[in-house]
């Protein structure tokens, strides 16, 4: 038989909202950048397009925060 004590107390793998932040804002200045010294921004616009989506994991792992 098992014991249940070796459960755990705390689920793990929940990021901070503001790694997703930071992540986008990095995004944003590398895409700003790329668009400046590239002569073919192909990988500007993925930066670009990218970023918002982390904003959005940002806004959502904050309000999940704020819920709790």
């Amino acid at each position: 038989m098992t014991s249940q004590s070796n459960t755990p107390l705390k689920p793990k793998g929940k990021v901070p909202w503001y790694v997703y932040f930071f992540g986008a804002i990095i995004y944003t200045a590398l895409a700003s950048w790329l668009f400046r010294e590239s002569d073919s921004p192909v990988l500007a616009w993925l930066c670009l397009l990218g970023s918002p989506l982390g904003f959005f994991y940002a806004w959502k792992a904050w309000k999940q925060e704020q819920d709790k």
